[in-house]
This record gives structure tokens, C-alpha cells and sequence, in this order.
């Protein structure tokens, strides 16, 4: 996976709108399971910036790698 990590919380700010962003601990569960990719550094979850809410992390590197050409 390419892109840099932001923190969880930064990352559901972008992708959700007010009232609808995901607790901490769902944030954390999605990296530990791969719905996003992600990674868990010292208890805290990050999550790649090219990430996208309710795409398949495997569907979004493959588009990210079409885009590069």
C-alpha cells in the first residue's frame, strides 16, 4: 500500500460526515481486520491517506496503481 499514515480519527473526519464517523475502537477493528488499510503503532490506529470509506482496500491499490500508469 502506498500513501503516507494519518491518524484514524483524521482519516473517518474526511470520509464521514459529522454524526456518522465511527468510534475509535470500530476504527480499530477495521485495520485490525482489513476492512482499511492500516497499521496499529503503539496502540494507536493509522490509516493510509489513499484509503477510502467503503472501498475494498485490495479494489483501492489496484486503482491507485492504474492511476500511477
Amino acid at each position: 500500500m502506498s500513501g503516507k499514515l494519518m491518524r484514524a480519527s483524521q482519516w473517518a473526519k474526511r470520509e464521514f460526515t459529522p454524526g456518522s464517523i465511527p468510534t475509535a475502537r470500530t476504527l480499530r477493528q477495521w485495520v485490525e481486520n482489513g476492512v482499511v488499510e492500516g497499521r496499529i503503532i503503539d496502540g494507536a490506529a493509522f490509516i493510509f491517506d489513499t484509503e477510502k470509506a467503503g472501498l475494498n482496500s485490495q479494489v483501492s491499490s489496484a486503482v491507485n496503481s492504474l492511476l500511477k500508469g
